[in-house]
């Protein structure tokens, strides 16, 4: 007989009832704190990752917006379809108003072969070489050629691409600074090839191998493709200064911006600020901030006769970082020559309510706009061992987290240790009990045999 199902059959009792009692009541001594315990630690380490995340958010949030360029100075053309102004890197450094002339637009060299009957029509086998450099035209349509510094390029044409579409998809393979394209008609296709813009990106093509993959040869003395456009550098005037470039798209003319030149003529140029976006900015981040503390003041609240403490009543960590929150609003930002969120209308009150007041703002100086952009931004930016970040006021939660962590570990292995000791101590009780069970069984047995027994006596004697 199994010693479970032999319980209770001796005395009557349930014993396994009572058993399951014994071992609620040391599961209950002995388990339960430290479950209460591990739970606590869960409800710590969850508000402080909820802390950290919330922080980072804001300083993720906030770099993204200084990064945009929104804050910063805004370049500006009086004539887009002329040229075209965009901020480059951080953008201006400085504010400017230029003068901008487009005699000629930067191009490159296109030239077109002999039109084929097909995409599929052969070309020819031999080789092409590619060379590049400058294109001098003269007065009778003839050419000169200085070679560049770029090695020349060769294509190959065998048997396996021996088509106007393998020739072409050659070329595009090759890894050089020209492009290839097809252009159909009824009955025909025809090649073009086109370098990239700049007078120093012209190119001449010297063909070897059979006679028909000589028609795409172009060379001072065998021209027989035709050109269609020469390659030129844009050129142009700021200010009255004379200038050329090799590109349409220029980033080295005016600090911090770009330049798309789209067609010859004149336009102003100029850089100036908006501080309606950096007003926006500050009054969000001031917004952010409050709700910020009071998440923190949320998780450190203590108990009342109503509520619950918070998660971070007693937690160090969390007071610490909301000290340094409110330090950050009058710390002064050497990055940003001294100036501080405070002159900039950021403020905190007795309530600790962090506010934003617009008149502060505009009452900053001109000149201390950009400091305001680059105290946003190096707030928001990596810690770099200052503490007043708020990525570094973020991290603060990291080391506080990572031991929280091992403590539960901790305490985890206590509850399986508490699960492995209850399981012995039931299998125990129950032995224990099965054996009384036993004994009082076989102790009832030799009571009704000598019951029967005496009963059997008397009942002989009376005969």
């Amino acid at each position: 007989m199994s010693v479970f199902t032999s319980l209770g059959i001796g005395s009557g009792i349930d014993t396994k009832a009572l058993i399951d009692g014994l071992v609620a009541a040391e599961t209950s001594a002995r388990k339960s704190p430290l479950t209460t315990r591990s739970t606590a630690l869960d409800a710590q380490i969850s508000a402080l990752g909820q802390t950290r995340s919330a922080l980072q958010g804001i300083a993720t949030s906030l770099s993204n917006r200084v990064g945009s360029g929104a804050l910063g100075l805004q370049p500006s053309t009086s004539d887009a379809s002329t040229v075209g102004i965009d901020r480059f890197g951080t953008g201006p450094t400085a504010a400017f108003s230029a003068q901008l002339g487009i005699a000629s637009l930067a191009a490159g060299q296109r030239l077109v072969a002999p039109s084929l009957a097909s995409t599929a029509a052969p070309v020819g086998l031999g080789t092409l070489t590619i060379g590049f450099g400058r294109r001098n035209g003269n007065a009778d349509g003839s050419f000169t050629f200085a070679a560049g510094t770029r090695p020349p390029v060769d294509i190959v044409i065998d048997a396996a691409n021996n088509s106007l579409t393998g020739l072409r998809d050659a070329i595009n393979a090759a890894g050089a600074p020209i492009a290839a394209t097809i252009v159909g008609n009824a009955g025909s296709a025809t090649l073009s090839i086109k370098a990239r813009d700049g007078a120093d990106w012209g190119f001449v093509i010297s063909a070897a191998g059979d006679a028909d993959i000589g028609r795409f040869s172009y060379t001072p003395g065998d021209p027989r493709m035709t050109l269609a456009s020469s390659a030129a550098d844009a050129s142009l005037s700021l200010d009255g200064i004379a200038v050329t470039r090799d590109s349409n798209s220029i980033t080295d003319l005016v600090p911090g911006t770009m330049l798309t030149l789209r067609k010859p003529g004149n336009a102003q140029l100029a850089a100036t600020r908006d501080t309606a976006p950096l007003a926006a900015t500050v009054a969000d981040l001031a917004g952010t901030l409050t709700a910020m503390r009071g998440l923190i003041a949320d998780f450190r609240k203590v108990a009342t006769n109503t509520d619950p403490a918070g998660a971070l009543a007693a937690d160090p960590t969390a007071r610490a970082m909301d000290q340094r929150i409110t330090s950050l609003i009058s710390a002064a930002i050497p990055e940003a020559n001294g100036l501080r969120l405070r002159d900039l209308g950021v403020s905190i009150s007795r309530t600790g309510e962090i506010s934003y007041d617009a008149t502060r703002l505009a009452a900053l100086p001109a000149n201390r706009i950009g400091d305001a952009e680059t105290l946003l931004r190096t707030i928001a930016g990596p810690a770099q061992g200052k503490a007043l970040r708020l990525q570094a006021i973020a991290d603060l939660a990291a080391p506080a987290t990572d031991g929280l962590a091992k403590r539960r570990q901790q305490v985890t292995d206590l509850i399986a240790k508490a699960d492995t000791r209850l399981t012995m101590y039931r299998d125990q009780l129950t032995r224990q009990y099965a054996a009384m069970e036993q004994a009082v069984a076989a102790s009832k047995a030799v009571g009704t045999a000598l019951d029967q027994q005496v009963k059997a006596w008397y009942g002989t004697g009376n005969n």
